[in-house]
C-alpha cells in the first residue's frame, strides 16, 4: 500500500513567538548566524535553530525536507522538527501549499476544544534563510501503516477505538472548516510503541479550507484512499469519512478494499465502488462492523454515512462504552 500520492506538501504545523537570541558567542552556547535574509513567512520566528533546540536522529524524509528529532535546550523538551530547503520552494504555487497549510495547522493547534488531541500540534515555527523549521508534536510510535505492517490486523475492539479517535479528529477538523483530503495509514501517528497507543492525526499539506456547501475539484490525496467523486471533478468534504473507511477496513482485514496492479486499475476500482467481505479474513468480524464500512464507503457522497452518524454507529458505541482491551 505504497504512497501513490498524486499531490502533497509534507510537512505537519502551529506557532508561538519564541524568546530573542542574542548573537553574542559564547563556550556553551551555538553561534547564531545574524546574515540579513527576507523572511517568507510573515508569522514565523527569525532565529538561528540550533541556538535554540539540539538536533537529534533523522526520523523520515519527505517531499520538501527531512524530519528529525528535536530537543529544546532551555527545557529538555522533545519534539519533531521539520526542515524544508526554501529552494525546494521554486514556485509560487508550493509557496502557496506551505502557508496554507501552515495557517490551518496554527489554527488547529491553537484551538482549545478537546478533540484538538487527536491532531499532531505545530508548537513553532523558525526560518532563518536557508530554511523554514517547523517544530512539532513527537510522536514516537510511528505510524499506522507500519504498525499494520507488523501486526498484520486488529481486533474489533482495538480497531473501533482507533476508528473512535480518527472520526473525532475529523469532526473536529469539519467543525473550523478545515478538509484534511490525505487521510491514509501513513499520516496517522502513534503516540508511543504501546499496543493501545493513542493516534494523531499528520500531515495538513493538502488540506484546504471550505465552507458548507463549497465544492472542489482536482486530483488530490493517496491512491488507496481517494473517493469516487473526486475523479468526478466536484466533491467536498465526504471524502474524508470514505478515507476513514479504506483504514478501517484495512485495519480489520489487513488489506485494501479496493486493489490493482496499477494506479489506473485502483482507480478504476474505486470508481466501480464495490466493497467485498468475501474473503475468509471476513468471517470472524461481526455484521454490525461491516454495515459501518460498507455505510462510509458508499459510492454516492450525499448518500454517505456523515462522520457525525458514524461516531454514533452501534459497532462504535458497543466496543468503545468501556475499557475492553
Amino acid at each position: 500500500m505504497g504512497n501513490c500520492l498524486v499531490y502533497s506538501s509534507n510537512p505537519y504545523i502551529h506557532t508561538h513567538q519564541m524568546e530573542e537570541n542574542s548573537c553574542v558567542t559564547t563556550t556553551t552556547q551555538p553561534v547564531k548566524d545574524c546574515t540579513p535574509f527576507t523572511p517568507i513567512l510573515p508569522f514565523s520566528s527569525l532565529s538561528d535553530l540550533n541556538s535554540v533546540y539540539s538536533l537529534g536522529r533523522e526520523l523520515g524524509r519527505g517531499q520538501y525536507g527531512i524530519i528529525r528529532s528535536l530537543k529544546r535546550r532551555s527545557s529538555g523538551a522533545l519534539f519533531a522538527c521539520k526542515s524544508i530547503a526554501k529552494v525546494s520552494l521554486s514556485d509560487p504555487q508550493q509557496m502557496e501549499h506551505i502557508m496554507s497549510e501552515t495557517c490551518i495547522m496554527k489554527r488547529l493547534s491553537n484551538s482549545t476544544c478537546s478533540f484538538v488531541d487527536g491532531i499532531v500540534r505545530l508548537h513553532d515555527i523558525i526560518e532563518d534563510k536557508d530554511s523554514i523549521h517547523l517544530i512539532l508534536e513527537l510522536c514516537r510510535g510511528g505510524d499506522l501503516y507500519e504498525r499494520i505492517t507488523e501486526n498484520k490486523r486488529y481486533t474489533e475492539v482495538h480497531a473501533a477505538f482507533l476508528m473512535k479517535s480518527l472520526l473525532e479528529s475529523i469532526h473536529f477538523c469539519h467543525s473550523m472548516g478545515i478538509i484534511h483530503r490525505d487521510i491514509k495509514l501513513e499520516n496517522i501517528l502513534l503516540v508511543d510503541n504501546s499496543e493501545t497507543s493513542p493516534i494523531k492525526l499528520a500531515d495538513f499539506g493538502l488540506a484546504l479550507e471550505f465552507t458548507k456547501g463549497q465544492t472542489f475539484s482536482g486530483l488530490a490525496g493517496s491512491c488507496y484512499y481517494m473517493a469516487p467523486e473526486i475523479f468526478q471533478g466536484e466533491y467536498s468534504e465526504e471524502v474524508n469519512i470514505w478515507s476513514a473507511g479504506v483504514i478501517m477496513y484495512i485495519v480489520l482485514s489487513g488489506v485494501p478494499p479496493f486493489w490493482g496492479p496499477t494506479e489506473q486499475r485502483i482507480y478504476k476500482a474505486i470508481q466501480k465502488g464495490e466493497v467485498s467481505f468475501s474473503s475468509k479474513l471476513w468471517d470472524s468480524i461481526s455484521d454490525e462492523a461491516k454495515d459501518l464500512i460498507s455505510k462510509m464507503l458508499h459510492p454516492d457522497a450525499k448518500s454517505r454515512i456523515t462522520v457525525a452518524e458514524a461516531m454514533a454507529h452501534p459497532w462504535i458505541l458497543y466496543h468503545t462504552q468501556e475499557v475492553r482491551f
